[in-house]
């Protein structure tokens, strides 16, 4: 069985990371197994180092192996994938801010759209030196550093800040994604198809959509840390006044009803869903 999915392991992101990094994230099995399950979209790309057997993600009806050890892997959007494993999995990373992808590594969020990217194919640094450090390192836990260095040495030549990208995100996690995307385009100075264009290209999902993401996983946040399934209660919390509007939005999101998705056998990828401290 997974022991655990992407549990968040104690260790302290820098202050010159926090900009970047949501949180590290450790998930591995006891033994040999052979499942599937979903991956849902919880607002976050992801720089995770895979070891043991490789995963294989189906979308779309196509199959696609993890492409190296160490990858990229972008928005979910439009469909939920799978992903499998046959034999020893193990995981550990970190849950990027969704624009790290655009400003550290100079990718646009819509071309790591629902796929990995090897790691050795998009760095903006050479990666030989990464990979041997990792290689070499026996506990998962004391890669974490060793990825945090990495992710360091490319600061001096991020891109530069997109204002209006970041004051938006500032406001949606905020306010849980409970706001007007009209507003917010307006309060950018932007036109609202300008608006949601620059934010698909760089976030790499549709802003309406990527609150709807936001306010699911506010409520995940709660179940998570509350360890309850009074899920309705803390949809309410959360904003949701009308319970039909509530479940349609999870079934979107999530493709089943809040309580078959809790009492079923996928309920431990709850885990990997939340806010993670955004």
């Amino acid at each position: 069985m997974i022991k655990a999915f992407a549990e968040r392991p104690e260790f302290e992101i820098p202050e010159n990371l926090k900009p970047f990094l949501i949180s590290a994230i450790h998930g591995h099995t006891e033994d040999a197994i052979h499942l599937s399950f979903p991956n849902y979209p919880n607002g976050f790309p992801v720089f995770i180092n895979v070891y043991g057997s490789y995963p294989i993600l189906h979308l779309n009806g196509r199959v696609t192996r993890a492409p190296s050890t160490l990858n990229l892997a972008g928005q979910i959007y439009g469909e939920i994938p799978k992903i499998e494993i046959q034999g020893r999995f193990g995981q550990i990373g970190f849950l990027m801010h969704p624009t790290t992808p655009y400003y550290l590594f100079h990718l646009p969020g819509n071309l790591l759209l629902n796929s990995w990217s090897a790691i050795e194919e998009i760095s903006p640094k050479n990666t030989t030196e990464l990979f041997k450090a990792l290689d070499s390192c026996q506990d998962p836990l004391h890669r974490l550093p060793i990825l945090m260095h990495y992710l360091e040495q490319l600061i001096p030549c991020r891109l530069s800040p997109v204002p209006w990208l970041d004051q938006s995100l500032t406001e949606i996690y905020e306010c849980d994604g409970l706001l007007s995307i009209k507003e917010l385009s307006e309060r950018a100075g932007l036109s609202l198809r300008h608006f949601r264009r620059l934010f698909i290209k760089i976030i790499g999902i549709p802003p309406k959509f990527f609150c709807k993401v936001v306010q699911l996983n506010t409520i995940f946040e709660s179940i998570n840390n509350a360890n309850t399934e009074k899920i309705h209660h803390l949809a309410y919390d959360c904003g949701y006044y009308d319970q039909a509007h509530f479940i349609n939005d999870f079934k979107k999101l999530i493709g089943d009803s809040p309580e078959k998705f809790l009492n079923s056998k996928y309920a431990y990828v709850k885990t990997y869903l939340g806010r993670k401290g955004s």
